[in-house]
């Protein structure tokens, strides 16, 4: 009976999980679990939409706006692929697409 349960439990879980962004956890901790710590977190905030950039803040309520608070820049939405477009962030680690240390740069700039 208690297998019955936890497999009923399961699928129900898994078709509700299925049309979440954290469906697919398990590949994102697979890729950046030798990692740094710092590295990590960033990377799973950008890759979940949990950063706390300006598209996060606004869906949770926080920001009127997605849009640039740091620079700006009229319609363009802060989030990962801003990151990489932004003229006053480190140019060497866009060039590289190393958002993890772009996204903790853009951090220190909001506050």
């Amino acid at each position: 009976m208690n297998s019955k349960i936890a497999t009923k439990y399961k699928q129900e879980a898994d078709e509700l999980a299925a049309t979440k962004k954290w469906r697919d956890i398990h590949k994102i901790w697979a890729e950046y679990k030798d990692k740094l710590r710092k590295e990590v977190v960033a990377n799973f905030r950008l890759k979940k939409g949990h950063e706390c950039l300006a598209t996060h803040l606004k869906k949770i309520g926080i920001y009127e706006s997605s849009e640039c608070t740091i620079f700006q820049i009229p319609n363009s939405s802060m989030d990962e692929e801003h990151l990489l477009l932004w003229p006053k962030l480190d140019t060497s680690q866009q060039v590289l697409k190393n958002t993890f240390k772009l996204y903790w740069e853009a951090r220190v700039m909001m506050r």
